[in-house]
Protein backbone atom coordinates (compact mmCIF):
# COMPACT_ATOMS: atom_id res chain seq x y z
CA UNK A 1 0.00 0.00 0.00
CA UNK A 2 3.14 2.03 0.33
CA UNK A 3 4.43 1.79 -3.07
CA UNK A 4 1.30 3.70 -5.00
CA UNK A 5 1.79 6.08 -2.86
CA UNK A 6 5.40 6.28 -3.18
CA UNK A 7 4.91 6.45 -7.04
CA UNK A 8 2.50 9.11 -6.96
CA UNK A 9 4.57 11.44 -4.83
CA UNK A 10 7.34 10.96 -7.86
CA UNK A 11 5.04 13.32 -10.05
CA UNK A 12 3.82 16.01 -7.06
CA UNK A 13 4.08 19.46 -7.78
CA UNK A 14 6.34 20.04 -4.63
CA UNK A 15 10.05 19.15 -5.14
CA UNK A 16 10.53 17.83 -1.49
CA UNK A 17 7.85 15.61 -2.10
CA UNK A 18 9.28 13.97 -5.28
CA UNK A 19 12.65 13.66 -3.26
CA UNK A 20 10.75 12.19 -0.77
CA UNK A 21 9.04 9.36 -2.89
CA UNK A 22 12.17 8.74 -4.61
CA UNK A 23 13.97 7.96 -1.76
CA UNK A 24 10.50 5.66 -0.48
CA UNK A 25 10.44 3.66 -3.30
CA UNK A 26 14.12 3.23 -3.48
CA UNK A 27 13.95 2.04 0.21
CA UNK A 28 10.95 -0.01 -0.53
CA UNK A 29 12.49 -2.38 -3.26
CA UNK A 30 15.74 -2.79 -1.20
CA UNK A 31 14.00 -4.31 1.93
CA UNK A 32 10.78 -6.02 -0.22
CA UNK A 33 10.61 -9.57 0.04
CA UNK A 34 8.78 -10.10 -2.97
CA UNK A 35 10.58 -9.80 -6.93
CA UNK A 36 9.99 -6.01 -7.38
CA UNK A 37 11.28 -5.92 -10.99
CA UNK A 38 8.02 -6.02 -12.67
CA UNK A 39 8.03 -2.28 -11.47
CA UNK A 40 10.88 -1.12 -12.17
CA UNK A 41 10.00 -0.14 -15.90
CA UNK A 42 7.23 2.38 -14.06
CA UNK A 43 10.04 3.24 -11.45
CA UNK A 44 12.60 4.42 -14.03
CA UNK A 45 9.94 6.45 -16.12
CA UNK A 46 8.89 8.64 -13.33
CA UNK A 47 12.51 8.96 -12.07
CA UNK A 48 13.99 9.97 -15.23
CA UNK A 49 12.53 13.86 -14.87
CA UNK A 50 14.42 14.03 -11.67
CA UNK A 51 17.38 12.46 -12.50
CA UNK A 52 17.67 15.00 -16.04
CA UNK A 53 16.73 18.10 -13.65
CA UNK A 54 19.35 20.59 -13.85
CA UNK A 55 19.16 21.36 -10.05
CA UNK A 56 18.76 19.53 -7.01
CA UNK A 57 16.39 21.19 -4.89
CA UNK A 58 15.51 19.44 -1.84
CA UNK A 59 18.00 16.69 -2.83
CA UNK A 60 16.16 15.37 -5.59
CA UNK A 61 18.78 13.96 -7.96
CA UNK A 62 20.43 12.82 -5.43
CA UNK A 63 17.53 10.57 -3.85
CA UNK A 64 16.63 9.82 -7.34
CA UNK A 65 19.91 8.74 -8.30
CA UNK A 66 19.78 6.58 -5.17
CA UNK A 67 16.77 4.86 -6.10
CA UNK A 68 18.04 3.63 -9.36
CA UNK A 69 21.14 2.14 -7.64
CA UNK A 70 19.01 0.61 -5.38
CA UNK A 71 17.24 -1.06 -8.56
CA UNK A 72 20.19 -1.65 -9.73
CA UNK A 73 21.50 -3.41 -6.79
CA UNK A 74 18.40 -5.73 -6.11
CA UNK A 75 18.25 -7.19 -9.71
CA UNK A 76 20.20 -5.39 -12.25
CA UNK A 77 19.21 -7.94 -14.75
CA UNK A 78 15.96 -5.91 -14.85
CA UNK A 79 17.08 -2.57 -15.54
CA UNK A 80 17.76 -1.77 -19.48
CA UNK A 81 21.49 -0.29 -18.30
CA UNK A 82 22.46 0.93 -21.70
CA UNK A 83 19.47 2.88 -21.62
CA UNK A 84 19.72 3.93 -18.02
CA UNK A 85 23.19 4.38 -17.46
CA UNK A 86 23.91 7.78 -19.36
CA UNK A 87 21.30 9.68 -17.07
CA UNK A 88 22.03 8.42 -14.03
CA UNK A 89 25.65 8.78 -14.59
CA UNK A 90 25.09 12.62 -15.71
CA UNK A 91 23.10 12.81 -11.67
CA UNK A 92 26.70 11.64 -10.32
CA UNK A 93 28.55 12.48 -7.99
CA UNK A 94 26.45 13.27 -4.84
CA UNK A 95 26.02 16.17 -4.29
CA UNK A 96 23.78 16.97 -0.99
CA UNK A 97 22.63 13.97 0.66
CA UNK A 98 26.07 11.74 0.70
CA UNK A 99 23.79 8.94 2.53
CA UNK A 100 23.02 8.32 -0.95
CA UNK A 101 26.64 7.49 -2.06
CA UNK A 102 26.18 4.00 -0.32
CA UNK A 103 24.34 2.32 -2.49
CA UNK A 104 25.13 4.53 -5.80
CA UNK A 105 29.03 3.58 -5.06
CA UNK A 106 28.51 -0.02 -4.19
CA UNK A 107 26.10 -0.28 -7.62
CA UNK A 108 28.86 1.87 -9.65
CA UNK A 109 31.08 -1.59 -8.01
CA UNK A 110 28.42 -4.48 -8.70
CA UNK A 111 28.22 -3.06 -12.19
CA UNK A 112 32.62 -2.86 -12.62
CA UNK A 113 32.53 -6.62 -11.30
CA UNK A 114 29.96 -8.46 -12.07
CA UNK A 115 28.49 -6.32 -15.93
CA UNK A 116 31.68 -4.79 -16.98
CA UNK A 117 30.51 -5.00 -20.83
CA UNK A 118 27.36 -3.07 -19.79
CA UNK A 119 29.11 -0.33 -18.14
CA UNK A 120 32.16 -0.24 -20.02
CA UNK A 121 30.97 2.09 -22.40
CA UNK A 122 30.31 4.41 -20.07
CA UNK A 123 33.93 4.69 -18.54
CA UNK A 124 34.93 7.95 -20.34
CA UNK A 125 31.87 9.67 -18.03
CA UNK A 126 32.10 7.44 -15.28
CA UNK A 127 35.88 7.66 -14.45
CA UNK A 128 35.77 11.29 -13.44
CA UNK A 129 32.58 11.17 -11.40
CA UNK A 130 34.72 8.15 -9.42
CA UNK A 131 37.83 10.44 -9.24
CA UNK A 132 36.03 13.14 -7.85
CA UNK A 133 33.76 11.37 -5.20
CA UNK A 134 36.93 9.13 -4.04
CA UNK A 135 38.77 12.94 -3.54
CA UNK A 136 35.98 14.47 -1.79
CA UNK A 137 35.90 14.03 2.01
CA UNK A 138 31.94 14.48 1.87
CA UNK A 139 32.09 10.92 0.28
CA UNK A 140 30.69 7.76 2.16
CA UNK A 141 31.96 4.37 0.92
CA UNK A 142 31.29 1.27 2.26
CA UNK A 143 34.48 -0.67 3.34
CA UNK A 144 34.33 -2.68 0.24
CA UNK A 145 33.56 -0.62 -2.07
CA UNK A 146 36.02 2.15 -1.11
CA UNK A 147 38.86 -0.99 -1.49
CA UNK A 148 37.67 -1.67 -5.20
CA UNK A 149 37.51 2.00 -6.16
CA UNK A 150 40.83 2.72 -4.80
CA UNK A 151 42.39 -0.12 -7.09
CA UNK A 152 40.79 1.06 -10.53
Amino acid sequence: TLFPMFMAALSDEHAEVRSNGAFGVGALIESATIDASPYFGDVLKALYPLIKRSDNSNNIKDNAAGCVARLILENADAVPLSDVLPAWISALPIRGDHLEDLPVYDAVCYLLKNKRADIEPFMPMLMPVLKQAMESTDTLFSDESRQYLASL
